[in-house]
């Protein structure tokens, strides 16, 4: 109850990170005094010998961590590295069938199957060096486990954009644009930043090319979003209603599995008509027939527009494969810069805004310039594709190097031994 309340902060624009800190602290006591921590470690403390790495999630599978996770995991170099994968949830699908032909060593964790205190121990006979949590405060996550300390280093990514609170967990995988210097205070954890992103897309399998821009054939300008609603509070309608009041012919396309409920759909056209947007301005999906379909939805999309303080990572990937460009805006928390830095490892700093008034100003901007628009659809992918935030074997070169140093570190602090430069 403690993780879903954490996680539901992060949806809040009003919430100070000052506030989520001290909840996360809350969180992190709690679990530490229900953990017995193991205070001693038996890993050979050699700063060059082959790693053994434990991954922690229970979204191994068709979820965005399984996407952004995939092509890294196959990447890594396995004289270097050997991964354990900890599932804390089952899951069926493709996805999952090759994360396991790449993963050596599959243990069940779920908590039907395993208490905290015997994953912790199984956690330590594995050897495991460095214990990576992949989950956060989001659905089926292990950090109690943690917080028995059964890996000499642990570390938090991918799944869940803050602090965890425990004292126990050593480091939060960043890049300088998500997480800046000035921000480190928000966090439990140590920042250990690669170089260019925190995060790197396996881009989908799907015979689903790159269209014209929508606005020519349509003779108007169709804004979309297909993240969780969860994430469109009524601060964000009032900037999106802005935004369609601007460009009085454009449209606003939102597509989220939720929208398959008629109240829901209801409810969201009453918040739009609060600001005096007419239903016939929303177009709304909620089917997700296959996920070849889902892609090509993104074809009717000319602008993406991205929700905030929590804005799309996946989605915006996504987006940004079919060709469209995403408007996000500047944060002042790790949650809240996913689009900075994404856009600037794409090269499309323009496309973030400086607060609300700059965000529409940008969005009414961009949708006059269809020349432009057009322009960029037509080369967006490639430029994706060729940027750090698809380059898997380049990605993991540098989480290679993280890894290490981090194992370094640790090396150095052992009374035998002190790690060769």
């Amino acid at each position: 109850m403690h993780s879903n309340y954490l996680l539901a902060l992060n949806y809040r624009a009003e919430d100070a990170p000052g506030h989520l800190l001290a909840e996360a602290r809350a969180f992190g006591e709690r679990a530490a005094r229900q953990a017995l921590p193991f205070a001693h470690h038996d890993n050979e403390p050699c700063p060059d010998r082959r790693l053994r790495i434990g991954l922690v999630s229970g979204d191994f599978g068709q979820h965005s961590v399984g996407f952004f996770l995939l092509n890294t995991i196959e990447s890594l170099d396995p004289d270097k590295l050997e991964v354990f994968a900890y599932e804390t949830s089952q899951r069926k699908d493709a996805l999952n069938a090759r994360l396991r032909r790449s993963v050596p060593y599959w243990r069940d964790a779920s908590t039907e199957s395993m208490s905290d205190e015997a994953l912790a121990n199984q956690i330590r006979t594995d050897g495991i060096d460095i214990l990576i949590d992949l989950a956060g405060h989001t659905a089926r996550n292990r950090l109690p486990v943690f917080a028995w300390k059964p890996a000499p280093v642990q570390m938090t990514w991918l799944g869940y954009l803050g602090t965890t609170g425990l004292s126990a967990m050593d480091y939060i995988l960043a890049d300088p644009r998500a997480l800046p210097a000035e921000e480190e205070s928000q966090f439990t954890e140590t920042p250990w930043r690669l170089p260019e992103t925190y995060i790197c897309f396996s881009p989908p399998d799907l015979p689903v090319d790159v269209e014209p821009l929508p606005a020519l054939g349509k003779g108007c300008i169709t804004f979309g979003c297909f993240n969780n609603l969860n994430k469109i509070t009524d601060h964000v309608v009032s900037c999106w209603a802005r935004v369609l009041q601007a460009v009085p012919d454009g449209r606003l396309f939102l597509k989220t599995r939720n929208l398959e409920a008629i109240d829901v759909r209801d409810r969201l056209v009453a918040r739009f008509e609060k600001y005096g947007i007419t239903p016939d301005r929303l177009i709304l999906d909620g089917q997700f027939k296959s996920h070849e379909e889902h892609f090509r939805a993104y074809r009717q999309i000319d602008i993406a527009l991205d929700p905030f303080p929590y804005p799309g990572v996946t989605t915006t990937m996504e987006a940004l494969w079919m060709g469209v460009p995403v408007l996000s805006m500047r944060g002042r928390r790790f949650i809240s810069h996913q689009g900075e830095t994404i856009l600037n490892n794409i090269g499309l700093p323009e496309w973030i805004a400086a607060d609300e008034d700059d965000y529409v100003a940008k969005a009414v901007g961009f949708a006059g310039d269809t020349r432009n628009l057009a322009a960029l659809r037509s080369g967006l992918r490639e430029r994706l594709l060729a940027s750090p935030l698809c380059d898997a074997p380049r990605f993991a070169r540098n989480l290679d190097n993280a890894l290490r140093g981090m194992w370094r570190k640790w090396c150095e602090q052992q009374p035998s031994i002190k790690a060769i430069d």
